[in-house]
């Protein structure tokens, strides 16, 4: 099979589960999940005559996504401190019980925490799912999840 063959038949209809994916480690309604999306389906194109070797074409297209909604978040997350993440810069409380607060504090975790966070929390994805998906082991997922969980009960605490 040729790369155009390869590329359309088994990594275009991908599409939905990358962005999904995308979704789930960027935030519910970012539009940088399409971004990330994209990018990820130019690297696996730019793969060539590698394509025909990919014996599991789901987790390679998972992992290309992945590695592209990490670099958003990276540039997000860099770019941002605590108040600013929060809108907290106008000198107005968060509204605590708004999704977009904790949507916010999420955010300001570190880009591993964020992930399985999203992937746990939005797509109800097992530990087991979520090692397969990221590549991390089941322990360190229990451990990047349980850190977090204790960072955003942290944060949300500070701004009651």
């Amino acid at each position: 099979m040729n790369q155009e063959k390869i590329f359309t038949e088994i990594f275009l209809p991908l599409y939905g589960h990358m962005f999904r994916a995308a979704m789930a480690i960027l935030g519910r309604n970012s539009p940088e999940a399409a971004d990330a999306v994209q990018e990820a389906m130019v690297k696996i194109w730019k793969s060539g005559a590698a394509l025909s070797r990919v014996e599991n074409p789901e987790g390679y297209a998972i992992s290309a996504v992945r590695s592209s909604a990490i670099d958003i978040l990276r540039k997000r997350h860099s770019s941002e401190n605590i108040e600013d993440i929060l809108n907290l810069s106008d000198g107005h409380p968060p509204d605590h019980d708004s999704g977009d607060f904790i949507e916010r504090i999420i955010a300001s975790l570190p880009v591993a925490q964020q992930e399985v966070i999203r992937l746990s929390a939005f797509e109800n994805l097992s530990n087991e799912e979520i090692a397969a998906i990221t590549g991390y082991t089941e322990v360190n997922v229990r451990q990047l999840l349980s850190r977090g969980r204790k960072k955003i009960k942290e944060l949300y605490s500070k701004f009651l």
